[in-house]
This record gives C-alpha cells, sequence and structure tokens, in this order.
C-alpha cells in the first residue's frame, strides 16, 4: 500500500490525514453494516467502492483533513442514531412497564419514516466521499525514502514510610549518583532541604526513589514520606498528603486548616524524617516559606529531598548546594537502550542493528526517558529496515520551536492511528495525576476510541491491548497493581503529558479562570481552577453544541452549583462523558435522561445526593454508571434494569438488598462493584443472569453474611475482590468453585479464611491477601494454581509467619511481595526451583 509522505511537522490528529482516515474507514464500514442492515442497495455500493478504493490505495495528503473530519463526525451520526434505534426496538419487547414505555418511546418514529430519515444521513455522508475521492485523484503517489531476580529485604526498627516502587532492575548507570546523595543525607546531623535538579526526563524521580527505597536510609530514617507536589502549589495539599500516609483511618479533606497543621506537627515533631517533594515548580518563595516552618519540627538530621526541574526552585528551597543529574554515560545509554528493544541478550543475535542503537542513542543525549521510549519503539522489530526508519526519520531534524523533544516526536509517529488518538485522550487528566487504569478502559470506550476486527472480541479486552501496548512502549510509567488492594493505577511523565496535549489539538481543552476564549472546535472540556461555585457557563463555551465531554474531577473537586450542572445537561445534548464526581450537589436533574448518547455518568463521592432521578432510566446508550461513595443516597431507580448498554456500575447506597429484577435485567454487565453498602445483608438471585460478568468487586459491606447460590453462575467472572466485610466468612468455598475463568482474585478484611482444599481454581494469575489476622501460612488450596499463578502479595496479615513447602511447585511465579507481616520467618528451602522468578520483595 503507498503512504504519503511524512512531515516533520508534529500534527495533532485533528490535522493528521493518516488517522484520521483510519478512524474514518473504521466507521464507514460499520455504516456499510447498517446500509447492509438496511437494504440501502444503491448506497451500499457507493460505500463499500470507497472502502475498497481507500483500503487499496491511500494518496491523501495533510490538506484534506478537515474534510476527513467532517466525514468522520457525519459518520459517527449515522451509527450512533442507527444504535439507538435498534436499542429501543430491543427493549421494547421486555419493557411491562406502560409508564416506562411511554418514558422512553415517546415521539418514536415508525420504521419507514425512520429508513427515510437515514437514507438521507448516509448520502450526506456519501457526498463527502465523494469529494475526498476527488481529491485523491489530483494528488500523486510518494514514497517514503528509506534512506533478573532481585531481592529487597527491609529491615531495622519500626519505622513508618510511604510505600513507593521502582523497579531495580531497571536503573541504569545511577549507582554513582545514589550513593552521593545518600552519603550527603547521612553525613549531615543538621535539618536541611537537598534539591535534585536535572531536565525532563533525567531521571530525578527515579534517583530519589532509590535512594528512598536503599536499605541504609530505610534503616537511618524513623519517618520516611514521598509527596507528589503538584504545579499550583498549594500548602494545604501537601499537608493532607502528609498526613494521609501516617495515618490512614482519617480523611484529611473534611479537616480544616488549623486541625492539619495541628497534626502535621503531631506527626514529624521530634522524629528524624525523611520527606521527598518531588516535582516541584513553585517559585513563590513566601509558600515555600509558609510550609517550611511547618515541616522544621523534626529531630536534628531530619532532611527535605527535592526534585524538581526549575533551578530557580532548588535555590529558593535549598539550605545546601543543589544535586545536577547529568545524562547518563554513553555506554549506559546503550545498555538502558537495548535493554528496551530486545528481550533478555537477544541483541548479539543483530550486530548490525546495535550498529544503528549507537547512532539512536547518540540522538536521545543520554536522556532515560527518551532512550526507554525509543528503545521500546523498536522492540520485536529485526530487520534493519524498520531500524532505518526511525533512525533516518525527519522528525530528528524538525526546528519546531516547543517543548516536544525530537525523540518523542518520533517514537509517537511509530504508533498506530489507534495508538495515537488513546494516547491524546490523556491529555484530559491533570498533569501528574494519578490515573485509575480501568477508568481510562471504560472512557477509550465510551468516547467511541476503540474499535473490534471482529463481533466476538470484546472492546474492553481491545482497550486493554491498547493500553498495554502503550506501556510497553514507555508512555505510561509507575503502575501499581491493586493498589490499596481494589484498584490498579499508573501515571504518565510530564514529557509525554506535553505530547499527548500536542497531540489532542483543538479538540481538547483545560477550562480555568483565566481562559477567555474557547474555539468552537473544542469537542472535551476538563474544568479546573475554576470558580464551580458560580452559576455561569463560560461565555465562549455556551454555544457549542457539539460537546462530548465534560469532567470536573480536578484535583478532587468538582461543582458546587446544582444550576451550573443543569446548564450543562441542558446546553450540551451531545454529551458522550459527564464526569461530575466529587461534587456536593443534593438533586440530579431528571433533565439528564435526554443525553441520549450519554456513555458515562460518574457522580461518585458526592456527601449529599439522596436519589437518582427516574428519567436516567431513558439513557439506552449508557455503558458506564459510577455512583460509589454516595452514603446519602437511598438506593438505584427501581427500573435500572432498562440500561441494557450498561457494562460497568459502581454502586454505594443504604439498601438492604438489591432487586432481582432489577441487577438480572443488565444482561452486559462486565464489571459490578459494590462499595461500602452498610446495610446490604445480602446479594441479589439476579446475579446468576449476568453471564457477562468479567469483575466483581465486593467491598466494606459488614453486614454482608453469604454468596447467593447464583455466583456458581458467574462462568465468564475473571476478577474477584472480597475486601473488608467484617462478617463474611468463606468457609463454603464452593461459593466460587464454579469460577473456573477465574484469574485475579483478592480477599482482605475477611475474619477468617479456610484452607479448605478447592480446585477450581486451575486458571488463577493473581492473588493478593491482606489485612487477614488468622493467615498463619498460604492456603492450601493455592497449590491447585501451581502452573498458573504469576503474582502473590500477602500483605498486613499481622499472624503471617511462614511461606510453606510447597512453595516450590509454585513454577510460573513471577512475582512474590510480603508486606506489612510482622512475625519473621524464613524462605522455604526449595525456593530456587522457582526459575520464572523476577521480583522478590519482602519489607517491614
Amino acid at each position: 500500500m503507498d503512504v504519503v509522505q511524512e512531515s516533520s511537522t508534529f500534527l495533532s490528529i485533528t490535522k493528521d490525514a493518516k488517522v484520521l482516515l483510519d478512524m474514518l474507514l473504521v466507521k464507514v464500514k460499520s455504516v456499510v453494516n447498517i446500509a447492509r442492515a438496511m437494504n440501502m442497495h444503491s448506497d451500499l455500493i457507493k460505500l463499500e467502492l470507497f472502502v475498497e478504493k481507500t483500503e487499496r490505495d491511500v494518496t491523501l495528503s495533510h490538506e484534506v483533513a478537515e474534510m476527513l473530519k467532517l466525514a468522520c463526525y457525519d459518520a459517527e451520526r449515522v451509527i450512533d442514531k442507527y444504535e439507538i434505534w435498534s436499542l429501543k426496538n430491543q427493549l421494547l419487547p421486555s419493557s411491562t412497564s406502560s409508564k416506562v414505555r411511554g418514558l422512553i418511546f415517546s415521539g418514536r418514529l415508525n420504521p419507514f419514516a425512520y429508513r427515510n430519515r437515514m437514507c438521507l444521513e448516509i448520502r450526506k455522508l456519501i457526498k463527502i466521499l465523494d469529494k475526498i475521492g476527488d481529491f485523491e485523484e489530483k494528488i500523486e503517489l510518494v514514497e517514503l525514502d528509506h534512506t533478573n531476580c532481585y531481592i529487597i529485604l527491609q529491615s531495622g526498627f519500626d519505622s513508618t514510610r510511604t510505600r513507593v516502587s521502582v523497579h531495580y532492575s531497571g536503573v541504569v548507570g545511577r549507582d554513582t549518583d545514589r550513593h552521593t546523595v545518600i552519603e550527603e543525607l547521612l553525613n549531615e546531623a543538621t535539618l536541611f532541604v537537598y534539591p535534585i535538579v536535572g531536565v525532563g526526563g533525567i531521571g530525578k524521580t527515579t534517583l530519589a526513589k532509590f535512594v528512598y527505597n536503599d536499605p541504609r536510609i530505610v534503616s537511618h530514617f524513623q519517618l520516611l514520606l514521598w509527596v507528589h507536589v503538584s504545579r499550583v502549589f498549594k500548602v494545604e495539599e501537601v499537608l493532607e498528603q502528609i498526613v494521609n500516609s501516617v495515618r490512614e483511618d482519617l480523611l484529611c479533606e473534611k479537616l480544616d486548616m488549623i486541625e492539619l497543621k495541628n497534626l502535621v506537627h503531631e506527626t514529624l515533631y521530634g522524629k528524624n524524617y525523611l520527606i521527598v517533594l518531588d516535582d516541584v515548580w513553585n517559585e513563590d518563595p513566601l509558600k515555600w516559606d509558609e510550609l517550611k516552618k511547618l515541616l522544621m519540627v523534626g529531630a536534628c538530621g531530619s532532611k527535605i529531598l527535592v526534585t524538581t526541574r526549575k533551578k530557580e526552585v532548588a535555590s529558593i528551597m535549598g539550605t545546601v548546594p543543589a544535586y545536577c543529574l547529568k545524562g547518563l554515560l554513553r555506554q549506559d545509554s546503550l545498555t538502558l537502550f537495548l535493554n528496551k528493544a530486545f528481550e533478555h541478550d537477544q541483541e548479539v543475535l543483530y550486530p548490525e542493528l546495535v550498529d544503528i542503537a549507537l547512532m539512536l542513542v547518540h540522538k536521545c543525549e543520554g536522556n532515560p526517558l527518551l532512550l526507554m521510549i525509543v528503545g521500546s519503539s523498536l522492540r520485536k522489530k529485526t530487520e534493519r529496515w524498520e531500524w532505518e526508519i526511525v533512525n533516518n526519520h525527519s522528525g530528528w531534524n524538525s526546528n519546531q520551536n516547543d517543548e516536544i523533544s525530537s525523540a518523542l516526536r518520533v517514537s509517537y509517529k511509530q504508533l498506530s492511528s489507534n495508538l495515537k488518538v488513546c494516547l491524546a485522550y490523556c491529555s484530559i487528566f491533570p498533569k501528574g495525576c494519578v490515573i485509575e487504569i480501568d477508568k481510562l478502559i471504560q472512557l477509550w470506550v465510551a468516547e467511541g476510541l476503540i474499535s473490534k476486527s471482529n463481533e466476538s472480541e470484546d472492546l474492553e479486552h481491545v482497550a486493554i491491548q491498547h493500553y498495554r501496548e502503550l506501556l510497553s512502549r514507555s508512555f505510561f510509567q509507575d503502575v501499581e497493581e491493586y493498589r490499596s488492594v481494589y484498584t490498579s493505577i499508573c501515571t504518565m511523565h510530564d514529557l509525554v503529558h506535553d505530547l499527548a496535549l500536542s497531540a489532542a489539538g483543538v479538540e481538547f481543552c483545560t477550562v480555568n479562570s483565566h481562559i477567555q476564549n474557547i474555539s468552537d472546535e473544542v469537542r472535551h472540556v476538563a474544568f479546573s481552577d475554576y470558580d464551580l461555585s458560580g452559576k455561569e457557563l463560560p461565555t465562549s463555551l455556551v454555544s457549542n453544541q457539539a460537546l462530548r465531554t465534560i469532567s470536573f474531577s480536578i484535583n478532587g473537586v468538582g461543582p458546587m452549583s446544582t444550576m451550573f450542572v443543569e446548564d450543562c445537561i441542558a446546553r450540551f445534548m451531545q454529551l458522550r462523558v459527564l464526569d461530575i464526581s466529587d461534587s456536593c450537589f443534593d438533586e440530579l436533574s431528571s433533565s439528564v435522561g435526554e443525553l441520549k448518547y450519554l456513555r458515562y455518568l460518574d457522580v461518585s463521592s458526592n456527601g449529599s445526593i439522596k436519589e437518582l432521578p427516574d428519567s436516567i432510566n431513558k439513557l439506552l446508550s449508557l455503558q458506564t454508571l459510577r455512583v460509589s461513595h454516595c452514603p446519602q443516597l437511598e438506593g438505584l431507580p427501581k427500573d435500572i434494569g432498562n440500561l441494557i448498554s450498561l457494562r460497568h456500575l459502581f454502586i454505594t447506597t443504604k439498601q438492604a438488598c438489591f432487586p432481582d429484577k432489577a441487577i438480572g435485567c443488565l444482561s452486559s454487565l462486565r464489571s459490578l462493584c459494590i462499595h461500602s453498602c452498610n446495610n446490604l445483608v445480602s446479594l441479589s438471585e439476579g446475579l446468576q443472569y449476568l453471564t457477562s460478568l468479567r469483575t466483581l468487586a465486593i467491598i466494606s459491606c459488614p453486614r454482608l453474611t453469604f454468596f447467593p447460590s447464583a455466583m456458581k453462575h458467574l462462568t465468564a467472572l475473571e476478577n474477584l475482590l472480597i475486601i473488608d466485610c467484617k462478617e463474611l466468612t468463606l468457609l463454603e468455598w464452593q461459593d466460587i468453585e464454579g469460577l473456573r475463568m477465574l484469574r485475579s482474585l483478592v480477599i482482605g478484611g475477611l475474619p477468617e479464611l479456610e484452607s479448605k482444599d478447592v480446585h477450581c481454581l486451575g486458571n488463577l494469575q493473581m492473588l493478593v491477601l491482606a489485612g487477614l489476622p488468622e493467615l498463619v501460612t498460604l492456603p492450601r488450596w493455592l497449590e491447585g494454581s501451581s502452573a498458573t499463578l504469576q503474582y502473590l502479595r500477602v500483605e498486613r496479615c499481622l499472624n503471617f509467619a511462614a511461606l510453606p513447602k510447597w512453595l516450590e511447585n509454585l513454577t510460573a511465579l513471577e512475582k512474590l511481595e510480603i508486606s506489612k507481616c510482622r512475625k519473621s520467618f524464613s524462605l522455604p528451602k526449595g525456593m530456587s526451583c522457582l526459575t520464572n522468578l523476577k521480583v522478590l520483595k519482602i519489607d517491614n
């Protein structure tokens, strides 16, 4: 297939013809299926011709990008309208309530009128496709010029520390830097502030983690705390992180500043501490002085380690000269690059590629982040020409005046179109924030960024593959699986976030108090540092009828005004995503039911809302509903079973039980999270109808005593989490014996865990056991997963005292972590049999 010449100019996804054409092809193929289903023969022929010609012969330049973008929107409009019509027809026979039928189907078109309307929509699309085809023929073809297992044993006295993970096996060339910084921290008896300064991606945070986790540091300091400082420097947020690190029982957002200051003083006073303030940008000395006075209450010898890109910050904060972190030496750079580009020691098989690697390493100038991203982009590529395309790419010579490095540009351009779009969408998250991986997957799907090649594929599984591919290329980092036991998270480096912002282009916008004019091309809006107590939307946003995304969940602060939310709902009828979490309004407008394209709704963490409007049952396209951490919510709407597209449900209610019919009708559910339902005594027998359910999480339900017999019917279940259910005892393991597809199991905070033989877990890959006071050793039934178990974590089990001799039978085990289990024990002699083990981590 011929391709257009690569431009050295960095193009956003809304200006890149190749990305837009790939997106358009996926959508037009869906329209082809619609035309076929509705017997639109003449239109079908034209659509199929466009697909056939375009797949065979791509000759578009970037000048045609605007037409492609319009065609994408038109195709999406056709698909959305057809899906809604299909959903209405699907629900009609099963809806027994005449009131509900009237609510949903009022004004419903008859099939003939609907077909005529769809014909008009499809022919409008075909006219644009014809124009694109005419433009193609005028453009000449142009071809591209192809010119180890590690052990961390942390001991010493009973210190308190924030857990910070870093994979030492991937750290190259920083031993000298680590020893230098550690010597400074240990040798000086006075309390001082020590800055580490360096350019973005040079490894400041990695070095700080390397130091923070060093056994010499852990044994020397009584208290170790890690604080990520946001770009908007707020003393209150830093204090909250300090207190939360030590006092897990407190909700700091409910404390005022005086209470926070007192708690910080109580936490630090007289203790020999090390605090890491990571990624500081604040240049206001007054703000730093305010924080410093509160921190300087520790014992003599306490230290504050600061990482920053800016020398000005170092000079303001530092009480000793800063440590200037340089790039890696040439040989260390090559080692890191080859580690990312090849499987273990495979580079010796490709000496001609190592020669090219040396040239690429030189272009990365010793920057570890760039070395990892460029190296990862070449993993699994073993042909010389594939490497030469990257080495000779015009992006290396780009003179664009912005902050995106050439190495990032080149690596980005190696991504497929669907990965570019997914990466660009991540710009909706604030820089430096923790990203919940499940939420990211659900947003990608809701926004229509994920397409499947055949009907048997699951959208979430495709999205997870996209995430893993971006992770393998180092665009995501700091992955923590089941952090706080029940959620997996990751982060994105600031430089990568800058790349995502550039890739997103004009369609994405973060609205704050300084923004006056918002482009009418904007489709996705995140509110940040905006007066959410006000009642008026920004004037330049009011007339935008095409908005797809509104998100208020920035820094954990949502809208405070009910009228503000109502105005958003009333004006932006094309919304796909509405995230109004962390709000405090007590009523959600019934007009939310008019958002017929809405696929993602998040009203979680609202302490005031008492009920959801019945009109929510009209949202037939809704895929994700998050209403967890809403302690005043009385219950779910009676006819929630009408949400036949719902795939993910997160709930907190006052109900003692869920209606069987309501839950059982949600046959599309992939994940169900029941969180902090304090009155819940039993689960619905309707669970047996959730045959597509992949993830079930039951968290903090203190009155729940047993599982329904319906559990055994969840044959597709892959992930089961049971946490902090104080009355639930898993004595009858047959409750989950039918779950033969189970891959991950998290059990925490239960009064008893019987070691009964269970033979159903033959596919288990991950097991987390946390907060089990009666657990002394691993349950015997785990041996049944010896051929599949890859990750095992035991955490906060205070009586855990032994690893069993049969541990040697878990031959697939790659990672074993034992954390905060106070009793000492020895490793069994058969550990050498665990030949796949890469990580063994034991702390506290």
